[in-house]
């Protein structure tokens, strides 16, 4: 008996899929997109999501913190990033789609000093009319009542 149950658990694991849990990306409209100017504060490249922190002019001539959020290293990695690959003081274009509630977004591109350009994953995930520069804003929307 012991040893059916023993077999029957192997058995179990090998033809069993790793489950995956993952927080929703509902925070996100997908279907909006924003293009800001600002200066890298500090590049995160942690798990399990990585973050550009950049400084944002705003209308008084001070500037607004805003935090863009990537993905994994792992599949930053294989989108091309490296954990130098932005740095603190970069002047940067970031197009994000924005949080509904809070001052971030999720980074669809960023344009580097170079004139190079990497991609985030909501790359992938935007829903919205074509971007042009007719879109660009400056300064990041409004946050919408939570």
């Amino acid at each position: 008996m012991k040893k059916g149950i023993a077999i029957m658990a192997s058995l179990l694991a090998l033809v069993s899929l790793p489950a995956a849990a993952h927080h929703s990306t509902a925070e996100f409209d997908y279907t909006k997109a924003y293009r800001v100017k600002g200066v890298v504060k500090e590049f995160q490249w942690t798990n399990p999501h990585s973050w550009v922190q950049v400084l944002v002019p705003n209308d008084t001539g001070g500037t607004d913190e805003w935090g863009f959020e990537l993905g994994a290293p792992v599949f930053n990695a294989h989108m091309g990033w490296r954990k130098n690959s932005v740095a603190p003081g970069d002047k940067v274009t970031v197009l994000f789609c924005p949080s509904r509630a809070r001052a971030r977004g999720t980074l669809m591109t960023i344009y580097l000093p170079d004139g190079s350009e990497l991609y985030g994953v909501a790359h992938n995930f935007y829903k919205g009319a074509p971007f042009t520069d007719s879109n660009e804003v400056a300064a990041p929307p409004p946050l919408e009542a939570p």
